[in-house]
């Protein structure tokens, strides 16, 4: 009795062209789908992937980085009147727990109004509607606005400074920790 060859057909019987072909991949040959700096996907293979934790090293540097600075920040130059090159601009704050409390809650909201923006979509919260944690963003960052504008002539260095330290310290966190692997 004939039995079936390997390919399924029998002794001498031709193999159809149209015959489905098992494609066989290796895991080196397929490439990762990852975010790339932007937000937009980007294939990525194996050479690649060095590159994107090197980043992604350099950005947690970045955000540890930032956010010790506002830590000195507000404690070394606000709190205790320090003059620290490039933080301090010399004179001492008249007011230091004003000056403190405005640059907490500016730097706060700032983090707060980023971490919505980018991230808040994720949250158990906004399953439904991910849009709304934009929403919630702009609110914040409106209600931020104007506390500096009412803040503005008796602490506008303490505000500004500590703005920037939190938006790029938390831009540079919440990046890196979405490009994990």
């Amino acid at each position: 009795m004939d039995d079936l060859d390997i390919d399924e057909t029998l002794p001498g019987q031709e193999i159809d062209d149209e015959a489905e072909k098992i494609e066989i991949r290796r895991e080196s040959e397929t490439s990762s789908r990852v975010s790339d700096f932007t937000g937009g996907d980007v294939s990525l293979d194996s050479g690649d992937m060095a590159e994107k934790e090197s980043l992604r090293g350099w950005l947690y540097l970045v955000a540890g980085a930032g956010y010790g600075t506002l830590v000195v920040y507000l404690v070394l130059v606000i709190q205790q009147g320090m003059n620290i090159p490039v933080l301090g601009s010399g004179s001492e704050v008249s007011d230091k727990s004003g000056a403190l409390s405005t640059a907490v809650l500016i730097s706060a909201m700032v983090y707060v109004t980023i971490w919505f923006f980018m991230s808040g979509k994720n949250h158990s919260f906004f399953t439904e509607d991910p849009d709304k944690a934009k929403f919630y963003a702009g609110i914040i960052g409106l209600a931020s606005l104007v506390i500096i504008a009412i803040s503005w002539e008796e602490h506008q260095r303490e505000m500004i400074i500590s703005a920037i330290l939190t938006a790029v310290s938390t831009w540079s966190y919440i990046r890196s920790s979405e490009m994990k692997v």
